[in-house]
């Protein structure tokens, strides 16, 4: 009873603190524009969760979806939490999920928790493998060698 009250609550705590991505920062990401992103982010809304489709995205993991190299570098150096999470997923485990090597890469360089788990206890590396993934899962697994 404890877990169904738990997940009801957390649902709804997530759906209510979930916001729309207004369209010049969709766009900023879909172009890879840093200057018009810049313009269009703060301490405040960084780390927000935005919804998207049918998930629910933080910034940086938005530009590891649409593959957005230089915002999702620009993110990082802004400080972005490596470790927050939108739908149950970090953004490692959202590079995991989108095949991005290079960003998975700089995630952990950058301090991300390889060994980070969400509520269903999984991780980016059971991501990657979920995925087939195979150039990640190698990177992942050297770390435990």
């Amino acid at each position: 009873m404890k877990k169904i009250l738990f997940l009801a609550l957390f649902t709804i705590t997530t759906f209510a603190t979930a916001q729309d991505l207004n369209n010049d920062i969709k766009n900023a990401l879909k172009t890879d524009n840093i200057t018009e992103l810049i313009k269009h982010i703060n301490l405040e809304n960084i780390n927000n969760c935005y919804k998207v489709e049918d998930s629910e995205y933080t910034l940086l993991a938005l530009s590891i979806k649409l593959n957005a190299k230089s915002c999702f570098t620009s993110l990082i150096e802004q400080k972005a939490d490596l470790e927050k999470m939108c739908s149950d997923k970090t953004p490692l485990m959202y590079a995991a999920k989108y095949d991005r090597l290079d960003m998975a890469k700089s995630l952990v360089n950058a301090g991300a928790k390889l060994k980070a788990t969400n509520n269903k206890k999984r991780s980016a590396l059971d991501y990657a493998e979920k995925y087939e993934r195979k150039k990640i899962i190698d990177y992942i697994v050297s770390f435990y060698q």
